[in-house]
């Protein structure tokens, strides 16, 4: 299977421009997105997967030389094990070719909810993830990660050596399609599906000057449910939950019941990773008593058609929130 999805680059291109684009094979939307904002061109990759699961990869470049003292953002979204290892074989090559300064633009990083061990012997998955990416060979003015809303504040910490990694916030881009897509002459008021949001429930009720209701939830390894009845007043409101994640919707789900239960008008779901894990998860939602689903594009799953043709989810670009990030980081170089 040959993947070529853009046109080469003239050679002449090479001469002239400073940065370019990369994007890993499932993040061509993002890839295209920030490049419509930045006008840097886009290199294609070839990509060919042999009957004995090899991968083939080729940056598409006219000669050697082509890249040496250039500036190269890669774009993934790290959903899976093949996109983490496109990003290690790709930013490897590009260190090679003698590229100045390397921008691995991550919106989702995979495994970043196994950022802590619980029981004896269990891998902290996103720390190895994470050492699979600091091991990306650094030369000239090294690598720079950038990722969004995190979950847990901890893990840029897990970069260490020569690199550099910093955290973006959807925040903007979310207030934004909110303010859209809301009406806040009705009651409303911000809520969590669990206990682990409350800095960021009480971010956005402030700037939209409405309360804040909790829900308290248990977990256990096999099973996730919601307990006990909302914490604050629901009562013929609007409650909007904001959660930085989720992939199988039984916690937003439930918490929207609950609350729904406790007396709230109707329940709007925001969230940054919409991370939904196949398209039975997604009718789901889609069946479910949410109103609707505000999210940004930081997952690939998010371009699925069952989300892309439903009324219910509204999906938000991300792209300028690192476009505008990258220009002012190479404007210093």
């Amino acid at each position: 299977m040959l993947a070529n999805t853009t046109s080469p680059i003239p050679p002449e291109a090479f001469v002239s421009t400073e940065t370019f684009i990369v994007h890993t094979s499932k993040s061509e939307y993002l890839g295209q997105s920030i490049h419509n904002l930045t006008g840097y061109p886009v290199i294609p990759i070839i990509y060919k997967k042999f009957q004995d699961g090899e991968s083939y990869y080729r940056i598409n470049i006219p000669e050697r030389t082509s890249l040496v003292g250039r500036n190269v953002v890669i774009v993934s979204s790290i959903v899976d094990d093949m996109e983490l290892l496109e990003v290690v074989r790709i930013g490897g090559e590009l260190s090679e070719l003698g590229t100045k300064r390397r921008i691995f633009v991550i919106p989702y990083l995979m495994y970043s909810t196994m950022e802590r061990a619980v029981k004896p012997g269990e891998v902290v998955t996103c720390k190895s993830t994470v050492r699979m990416l600091c091991g990306i060979p650094s030369s000239g003015l090294g690598n720079l990660f950038m990722l969004m809303d995190l979950h847990t504040s901890g893990i840029i910490h897990y970069f260490e050596g020569t690199v550099q990694a910093m955290e973006l916030y959807a925040e903007p881009v979310l207030e934004a399609t909110i303010a859209q897509n809301i009406d806040f002459n009705e009651p409303c008021i911000f809520g969590s599906a669990d206990l682990g949001r409350p800095l960021w429930v009480e971010t956005f009720a402030n700037k939209f000057n409405v309360g804040m209701a909790f829900i308290r939830k248990s977990r256990s390894f096999e099973d996730t449910h919601v307990v006990g009845e909302p914490i604050g007043d629901v009562k013929g409101k609007h409650v909007i939950i904001y959660d930085d994640m989720t992939r199988t919707a039984g916690t937003l789900i439930k918490a929207c019941n609950a609350y729904l239960d406790n007396g709230a008008k109707k329940v709007t779901a925001v969230l940054t990773h919409l991370c939904l894990i196949d398209e039975v998860v997604i009718q789901s939602v889609i069946d479910s008593r949410l109103d609707k689903v505000i999210a940004t594009n930081t997952s690939v799953r998010t371009q699925l058609p069952k989300i892309q043709n439903s009324k219910k989810f509204i999906i938000c670009d991300v792209s300028p929130v690192f476009a505008n990030q990258i220009k002012a980081c190479l404007s210093h170089i």
